[in-house]
């Protein structure tokens, strides 16, 4: 992290007192590890990376939370899992569906498949689906779990 003082720093502090957070080592440390990230980070991912600071799960969670209640990052559930990100960032993720097993809860990125959804008219559809702010999961049973494919 950079030293207390620096020119990043200052700017990231700035970020939360606007968005009304008070300032925290364990807030700038956990804005940092998302913004480092070249992918979306589960509660898991940032205690595992995080695992040799002082705050324990709790506080990385509320971190997430807190961050995400005030516009920082984006939480998003794949295969049951919240994954968290900046926002205003641009996340591959969103530009292709995820296969999610059943059985073993895999995600695997279907890279190259394209699922094209059409809305309704207007005003009877979420705005979500009309503005294109949805994300497509589809769930069944890998070839791993089922027998005799593995």
């Amino acid at each position: 992290m950079d030293q207390v003082g620096s020119g990043s720093m200052r700017v990231r502090a700035a970020l939360l007192r606007d968005r009304g957070l008070r300032v925290t080592a364990s807030r700038l440390a956990v804005l940092d590890l998302v913004e480092a990230s070249e992918e979306p980070l589960a509660h898991h991912d940032v205690v595992e990376k995080l695992n040799d600071s002082p705050w324990n799960r709790s506080t990385l969670y509320r971190n997430l939370i807190d961050l995400t209640e005030v516009g920082l990052l984006v939480k998003t559930d794949i295969a049951g899992v919240a994954r968290f990100e900046r926002a205003g960032r641009h996340n591959g993720c969103a530009e292709h569906p995820h296969f999610v097993c059943t059985d073993c809860g895999t995600v695997t990125h279907l890279d190259g498949v394209v699922v094209r959804v059409e809305g309704g008219p207007l005003g009877q559809q979420p705005a979500a689906v009309a503005e294109g702010r949805i994300e497509v999961q589809l769930r069944g049973v890998c070839d791993t779990c089922i027998p005799g494919h593995a």
